[in-house]
């Protein structure tokens, strides 16, 4: 299994507040359903004890806020655990960014989404084995198992996929190489979050058939 929280891009990072409590609204109400649903978070039992999952959201600027690096473990964020991203050049596999932390490590992808239309505005990325393991059986898409989480080549590929219309309307795709590894995107928080769940539901229903 690829780990959750390594960076695998270089950042030039200023430290100092990016955001105030109004800029994360949506996302704080989203991560805490995502949390009591298991698809965000830290447990001792799974992947090492590692955070996973994590959340984004474009900003009307044209920057992205993007939840930092291994904050899993905590109930709530405060604006000290979110990033700004204000740059970045998968050319050069380079994140430019400002916030008391440092980014998560999927970063990357996130940002893949958000090139792919500008109608997404949010991008969650959740872990869940249920609907990872009916991924064909829900007709997702699915990135090449070969390709590792956070890295330049999943920004190209998530990008590659999502030029699919019928892909890019399903707002959720699964990484064929990093276990129980989703992506959700949408027009809103709620599009996005829903859609999640959604499927965790019909996962959970046919596990129990």
């Amino acid at each position: 299994m690829k780990l959750e929280g390594v960076i695998k891009f270089h950042v030039e990072h200023e430290t100092e507040v990016c955001c105030g409590e109004s800029d994360i609204v949506e996302l704080t109400k989203w991560r805490k359903e995502l949390r009591t649903a298991g698809l965000v978070g830290q447990d001792l039992a799974r992947y090492e004890g590692l955070g996973f999952g994590n959340l984004s959201k474009r900003m009307i600027d044209g920057t992205f806020l993007i939840t930092a690096s291994q904050t899993g473990h905590l109930d709530k964020l405060t604006p000290d655990e979110y990033v700004q991203i204000t740059d970045f050049d998968p050319g050069r596999n380079l994140i430019r960014s400002k916030g008391m932390n440092h980014p998560s490590s999927e970063t990357m992808t996130h940002l893949a989404a958000y090139g792919s239309n500008r109608r997404v505005q949010f991008v969650f990325h959740a872990h869940s084995p249920e609907i990872w393991n009916a991924k064909d059986e829900l007709d997702l898409p699915i990135t090449d198992p070969g390709i590792e989480c956070g890295t330049v080549e999943m920004f190209y590929e998530v990008q590659r996929l999502l030029q699919n219309r019928d892909n890019y309307w399903k707002g959720i795709l699964a990484m064929g190489g990093h276990t129980d590894g989703l992506l959700a995107w949408g027009e809103s928080a709620d599009q996005a979050g829903i859609n999640l769940l959604f499927l965790l539901s019909r996962a959970t229903r046919a596990i129990s058939r």
